[in-house]
């Protein structure tokens, strides 16, 4: 159970991520100029942003080595459900969005009807929904890597104290005696038995 609480957390700091990543494409893609829209920031409220996304970005990365290294250690019973953790993580991030844009207006004086302008909530809940299925699958496949390396560290190998596996006297020399009596065929001279 603690493997799976972590693996949630895990999950959470990733879709936290995914938050800011999905509001930065937002962002470039309802005003793609640079000018256009760090006035459009500044005005709604985005002064912390860029503490934000290298915080996400930290904690993102620290999930994501913590989920690897987890299951690697310690494989579960099976992969996450797809659908529902895509369910998940699109629902908490799409949640997110929404409330991290009205919070953000509302702290800096500008109307909530700024949400719609532009499409802006409409586009920015289709694109954490992307981010979210981006996500989901990230974790099944780091999982599944995570579950393949396990088991490729898990074969058996030779032991240093196992003897290594040596022909037997008898089978050298009758080896020799069929390579010996081959008629008509050339290569380099057979060694002598000593």
């Amino acid at each position: 159970m603690r493997d799976r609480s972590r693996r949630g957390v895990a999950a959470l700091l990733l879709a936290v991520g995914g938050v800011l990543a999905g509001h930065g494409l937002t962002y470039r893609l309802l005003a793609p100029s640079a000018h256009a829209r760090e006035t459009l920031l500044a005005r709604s409220g985005h002064s912390y942003l860029a503490f934000a996304n290298d915080l996400a970005l930290i904690l993102a990365l620290s999930a994501i080595a913590t989920m690897f290294l987890g299951r690697l250690v310690r494989r579960a019973e099976g992969l996450p459900d797809r659908n529902a953790l895509v369910l998940r993580l699109a629902l908490f991030q799409a949640v997110a969005f929404a409330a991290m844009e009205a919070l953000e207006r509302v702290t800096a004086g500008d109307p909530l009807s700024g949400l719609l302008q532009h499409g802006l909530l409409p586009a920015g809940l289709v694109i954490q929904v992307a981010i979210a299925l981006a996500i989901a699958l990230l974790i099944r496949w780091l999982l599944r890597a995570a579950d393949t390396l396990a088991g490729l560290l898990a074969r058996p190998r030779l032991a240093r104290s196992d003897p290594l596996p040596v022909a037997a006297p008898g089978r050298v020399d009758r080896v020799r005696s069929i390579a010996r009596s081959a008629v008509g065929l050339r290569g380099p001279p057979l060694p002598s038995a000593a």
